[in-house]
């Protein structure tokens, strides 16, 4: 594959690579952040509840992935874009939690609170910037924000642990302990595989465009 990236596809790349790594950070800190409010002080001993990003990177999930995307799929800031990356997982104790498996499932999710939370803000922010200025590069960037969010929102919902949404059916008692962490051991390699199939990349892909339609109209009313 040729991956000859004329200037303009190297701009939005190298821009769609930060914000990806602007949101995964925040990511991190949300889950390091809601564990060590809910008692468990496992994050902060392990340096974790911080906006500096080195402790939360990832070489392959933060680093790498993100760049391949960028080069094999060539993201444009305003359309939904397949990519697949993380930082280093959270080390927590539930132990230290009131309910335990509550508590576990909470630090999981606090990573999809934050893209909702990061969907509104660069909605209502970005619509009034671009309502003041009228500048198109706003439009771009508030937009990728919004894809980025959307797509690790619906990867967060995939029912397959040890994703957070796997970690709900096990909550929800649909699977047991015991196939949750026999499905987890091999989950990573076989998302792997799924995510080389093209239609695969083309459901989540129209997954996260209606994850991030609410937040598409919400920035459209703020520019008017």
């Amino acid at each position: 594959m040729d991956f000859g990236l004329s200037p303009e596809q190297l701009r939005t790349g190298i821009i769609f690579f930060l914000l990806i790594f602007s949101v995964l950070v925040l990511r991190a800190y949300a889950q390091a952040w809601l564990a060590d409010r809910l008692g468990d002080p496992t994050p902060r001993s392990d340096g974790r509840v911080t906006l500096y990003p080195p402790p939360h990177v990832d070489l392959i999930g933060t680093v790498v992935l993100p760049l391949v995307c960028v080069l094999f799929f060539q993201p444009q800031l305003t359309r939904i874009n397949f990519f697949l990356a993380w930082t280093k997982p959270v080390p927590t104790n539930p132990a230290y939690f009131k309910n335990p498996r509550r508590g576990e499932l909470f630090v999981q999710f606090a990573g999809f609170g934050m893209c909702i939370l990061l969907g509104l803000l660069a909605a209502v922010i970005g619509g009034l910037l671009l309502r003041a200025t009228g500048e198109l590069k706003v439009r771009e960037l508030t937009l990728g924000i919004l894809s980025i969010c959307a797509m690790l929102m619906v990867l967060d919902l995939l029912p397959v642990p040890p994703l957070p949404g796997g970690m709900l059916l096990r909550y929800w008692g649909f699977i047991s302990e015991e196939t949750y962490l026999a499905i987890a051991r091999w989950a990573g390699l076989g998302l792997l595989i799924a995510f080389q199939f093209p239609p695969v990349r083309q459901f989540l892909g129209l997954c996260a465009a209606v994850m991030a339609a609410p937040f598409v109209i919400l920035f459209s009313l703020v520019v008017g």
